[in-house]
């Protein structure tokens, strides 16, 4: 009889087996493309890293800046993690960055849904500070990236906030 309770547990685990061979999570499954850009975590607001202020500088490099520009983002998410980009916009513009500067994604779909995410772009010198948050997205990130050869941060026709 034990044989019997035991032979449908390993059929069952070969089957298992074998159909997970099927679902094309090899090593390269996740692996990202070269299009895709690495994101980082945003350090917290009180970390400043790299002696970055809270405070927006307008002689300051996007790295310099970052800081400033996390922590604007971050007081408004921290009211309401679904924020609108026009929200966003709206706090950098009072932590001093310059509205026509920023570039912010639509914060609705075109059947009128929230997108998984929404992204806001400020560019500073030849570079961006790029944030993303969203139910897309794993909590906000943030990033330093060159400027695109439009001139812009963000891909599209965004127009800036200003």
């Amino acid at each position: 009889m034990r044989v019997g309770r035991t032979m449908p547990v390993v059929a069952l685990a070969a089957a298992a087996l074998a159909l997970a061979g099927c679902t094309g999570a090899g090593p390269q499954a996740h692996a990202p493309s070269p299009t895709q850009t690495a994101w980082t975590e945003a350090p917290s607001a009180t970390a400043a890293p790299g002696g970055g202020s809270t405070s927006f500088d307008a002689n300051g490099t996007a790295e310099q800046n970052r800081t400033a520009f996390d922590t604007a983002i971050r007081g408004v998410l921290a009211g309401n993690a679904q924020a609108d980009g026009n929200t966003v916009a709206a706090a950098l513009k009072s932590a001093g960055f310059p509205p026509a500067a920023t570039q912010v994604t639509a914060s609705t779909t075109s059947a009128n849904l929230q997108p998984g995410s929404i992204m806001v772009g400020v560019k500073i010198g030849d570079s961006c500070l790029v944030g993303q948050w969203g139910t897309a997205v794993d909590g906000y990130q943030s990033t330093v990236a060159p400027a695109l050869g439009s001139g812009g941060c963000l891909i599209g026709g965004i127009p800036a906030v200003g």
